[in-house]
């Protein structure tokens, strides 16, 4: 199991990313499924460091709200155990930066998934970009471990066996600004490779069940629970 641990975690809905911005991404989206409301999804792979190799999973769904509005409930972190499967909790741990209006907002959370088999604890360092629509995410690196230890604040460590989480997420206007084109795209990086079977869970089951998941939040006005 701990080998697949980076595959899981990166595809259920661990928001991270790396300090260089992204690039958008160029995908063959299927119109017809888009405005139909269903979910589409990707991956690319890529090269990692060494013999590892990096995946990207990528998820592409439109959500009847305007981008405004979908941004409000994607900065509410702390609320996503609500909603989302298999995540316990997601806590606000340090504000480096306030989110503000054309403003790069970074605030370090710490989650916890839980399954049938095992719990996963880890903190992420989140970059919200207000004037993109977008975030990005990592786990937190050691440096910001020993500067929250000197300055009296203990950070949760990623559970053993969690090589690496990264990827980002971002929004586009459709239908004259009415409704969201959501992408989201976590980074997945394992140091073996990963057998077609659990790929093919975790493209199918628990990248859905995010992204289905805050489409039903948004458009519930936020009633919809898991």
């Amino acid at each position: 199991m701990k080998r697949f641990l980076p595959l899981l975690i990166g595809f259920i809905f661990l928001f991270a990313g790396n300090a260089n911005a992204f690039e958008k991404l160029k995908l063959n989206i299927d119109k017809k499924k888009l405005d139909a409301g269903k979910l589409q999804t990707f991956t690319i792979e890529m090269k990692g460091q060494g013999e590892g190799k990096k995946k990207r999973g990528v998820g592409v769904l439109l959500i009847n709200a305007p981008t405004e509005k979908v941004w409000k409930y994607l900065c509410e972190w702390e609320t996503m155990g609500e909603f989302v499967p298999g995540l316990e909790y997601y806590k606000t741990v340090k504000v480096i930066k306030p989110i503000e209006k054309g403003t790069m907002g970074e605030t370090l959370i710490e989650g916890k998934l839980k399954f049938p088999i095992l719990t996963v604890i880890y903190t992420l360092d989140v970059k919200f970009d207000e004037s993109n629509m977008s975030q990005e995410w990592s786990l937190i690196t050691p440096a910001q471990e020993e500067a929250s230890m000197k300055q009296g604040k203990k950070m949760t460590r990623a559970t053993s066996g969690l090589k690496n989480v990264e990827g980002f997420q971002y929004m586009e206007p459709y239908d004259g600004g009415k409704k969201t084109v959501y992408y989201y795209a976590p980074i997945v990086e394992t140091s073996v490779p990963v057998p077609g079977f659990a790929e093919r869970f975790l493209t199918k089951s628990t990248l859905p069940g995010y992204m289905e998941g805050l489409k039903k939040r948004v458009e519930s006005n936020g009633t919809y629970k898991k």
